[in-house]
């Protein structure tokens, strides 16, 4: 008897000294995503069956007018180093006024493991994120 309760009271002790293990940050803020009009609200990053990386982001145009925004997407290997690509060039993406807007990518390589997404409005930075994929 005396067993079965210092096997208790040994469980008991080992389940209060358990650490919640929080998820890893998949989005890294390097600077703020908004404007005046334009927010971000979600970007994520996700490795495709065949080993290419796939980008979406979220964003929404809280004013009354059109905007014509740009992103460009800087992908990064496993070592953080920067995977070369013509796609890697400033792409124009509507965002029509009081509506949310999607941006969607595909990394050029299968090597890229995070990439780092920036959005302008008119040659003004309003977004400059990196995510992870995970």
């Amino acid at each position: 008897m005396k067993v079965i309760i210092s096997i208790l009271v040994a469980l008991l002790f080992l389940s209060a000294c358990t650490n919640e293990v929080k998820p890893e940050q998949k989005v890294k803020v390097i600077n703020g995503c908004a404007s005046s009009n334009i927010s971000i609200s979600d970007i994520k990053g996700l490795k495709k069956s065949d080993g290419f990386m796939k980008a979406q982001v979220k964003g929404y145009n809280s004013s009354s007018s059109y905007e014509l925004l740009e992103y460009r997407i800087i992908w990064l290997d496993g070592d953080g180093f920067k995977i070369d690509s013509i796609l890697s060039k400033w792409i124009s993406v509507p965002s029509y006024a009081e509506q949310t807007f999607y941006i969607n990518a595909i990394s050029p390589s299968t090597k890229a493991k995070t990439f780092r997404i920036y959005i302008r409005k008119e040659k003004e930075v309003i977004c400059n994120q990196q995510s992870d994929g995970l």
